[in-house]
């Protein structure tokens, strides 16, 4: 049977570790909202890019009818005009591209960065384990000890007063 204090210090320590548990598991459960967003982000990135990809197979096909256009139409200032501010969209759109390309980087990086917040956060979660047994461990032993060094306590007493009466007698 434990002694009160040790029992009572057992069970605030065990209180603790629970706090400390459910700690963890909030902050796995915030770091799984943000993997969520950073996915939905990814997945936003994708369809970005696909649209993008698109975007710029039509700013190649503008090119080509731009240049035709030029061919066509040498002498026409007015339509040298126009083609010029289609050009400047496409180099707008080729801009926006490039932008988005490195957002979509960025994104990447940041999950990346989450996943391995989440593979510490796993790994924190299995040494508090870990460490919460061996605390256990620990504690039995200590009580283990604590009770052999009373009994080794009191058979040490017993001897000097089987002396004691030995030199007495």
């Amino acid at each position: 049977m434990l002694p009160d204090n040790l029992l009572q210090h057992l069970k605030s320590e065990n209180e603790l570790l629970q706090i400390q548990l459910q700690d963890v598991n909030e902050m796995i459960a915030v770091r799984e909202e943000e993997l969520d967003i950073l996915r939905k982000k990814a997945a936003l990135a994708v369809q970005l890019q696909s649209r993008l990809d698109i975007n710029l197979d039509e700013f190649y096909q503008m090119q080509d009818h731009i240049f035709t256009q030029q061919q066509q139409a040498e002498g026409s200032a007015k339509r040298e005009s126009s083609l010029e501010n289609e050009l400047l969209q496409s180099i707008n759109m080729e801009t926006e591209f490039y932008n988005i390309r490195d957002e979509l980087a960025s994104t990447k990086a940041a999950f990346t960065d989450i996943n391995n917040e989440v593979d510490k956060m796993a790994s924190l979660y299995r040494l508090i384990a870990t460490l919460s047994n061996k605390v256990a461990a620990l504690e039995s032993n200590l009580e283990i000890a604590t009770l052999e060094n009373g009994f080794l306590k009191e058979e040490v007493d017993q001897h000097r007063k089987d002396e004691a009466v030995k030199k007495s007698g």
